[in-house]
């Protein structure tokens, strides 16, 4: 099992304005991977997002990527969201992916980790500071992260 965190790592692609991002995420429980070719523009929204949220009971913040519908016939879907869970402030973060391939090639999951707010604002900071380009893997948890100027190794 792993613990719950998350993994994005740039692999670079028609920079500076696309990038290539390739998301590892668990709960500790389950896990998905996924890669997505993005405006770097959407990684400063999304670190934006983060670092303004909650904003009240009941906010949610959400980055998709792509679409289910096999008739839009999409690379992938992808989906990031934050989301309040009650009326005092606890939150958790949402990992919805779909490698949109038929069997035996598919790949869904969908899960969430529980976070504080405080958390999701950090996330937020590393988003915008990873959209710097300066960096190759940005890793967080809800306990801690940290950005890197290479890829690191796996943690098994």
């Amino acid at each position: 099992m792993q613990p719950p965190g998350l993994v994005i790592r740039r692999h670079p692609y028609e920079e500076p304005y696309h990038v290539q991002l390739e998301f590892t995420a668990s709960n500790g429980m389950f896990a998905g991977s996924t890669d997505i070719y993005c405006n770097v523009a959407d990684i400063t929204n999304i670190g934006c997002g983060l670092l303004a949220f909650p904003s009240k009971a009941g906010d949610e913040y959400v980055y998709e990527y792509g679409s289910e519908d096999p008739n839009a016939r999409l690379y992938r879907h992808f989906v990031l969201r934050a989301y309040t869970i009650d009326g005092v402030g606890h939150c958790a973060l949402q990992f919805a992916i779909n490698l949109n391939q038929s069997e035996p090639e598919e790949g869904v999951c969908r899960f969430s980790i529980p976070v504080e707010p405080g958390a999701l604002n950090r996330l937020g900071k590393l988003f915008t500071v990873f959209a710097e380009l300066r960096h190759l893997e940005l890793q967080w948890s809800p306990i801690s992260g940290g950005l890197y100027e290479h890829h690191q190794a796996p943690t098994a």
